[in-house]
């Protein structure tokens, strides 16, 4: 029976879902548009990305980078249908491509990052065992 492999908990999007937050928080404060927008898009990036993270951390890292770019294609064909209809009442505008794009591009930089980071890790482990295996021997 084959184990799962371990699972990457989403905290690094936890906080920047939490910086979304307060950024909010002082967007009403002092009235600044442009920081609450920024705020709420960071906040449904963040939080859509903690919900994909995890499962995109088992993937390959040559597919979370494609993934990536896809989010970033994503991201951009949303924003520029967003720009075009923004003072058009349209329900459903492929500007709402945008947010599972940002969410992917936002969890696949991070899961690129910390995959990086963790494969390093396991490296220097790895070096710490056969150094103290040595000098045993």
């Amino acid at each position: 029976m084959t184990a799962d492999p371990p699972q990457r908990q989403p905290v690094p999007e936890l906080g920047l879902l939490l910086i979304g937050g307060v950024m909010f928080l002082v967007a009403t404060v002092v009235r600044w548009d442009w920081l609450l927008i920024s705020s709420i898009f960071l906040s449904v990036f963040a939080g859509f990305a903690a919900l994909i993270s995890p499962r995109l951390f088992r993937l390959s890292r040559r597919t979370i980078a494609l993934l990536t770019v896809f989010g970033l294609v994503l991201t951009g064909i949303g924003a520029a249908y967003m720009v075009k209809d923004a003072s058009q009442p349209v329900i459903f505008s492929p500007g709402l491509l945008l947010y599972p794009g940002g969410s992917l591009t936002l969890s696949g930089i991070i899961n690129l990052l910390s995959g990086h980071s963790q494969k390093s890790r396991r490296h220097v482990l790895r070096g710490r065992r056969l150094r103290d295996a040595d000098s045993r021997n």
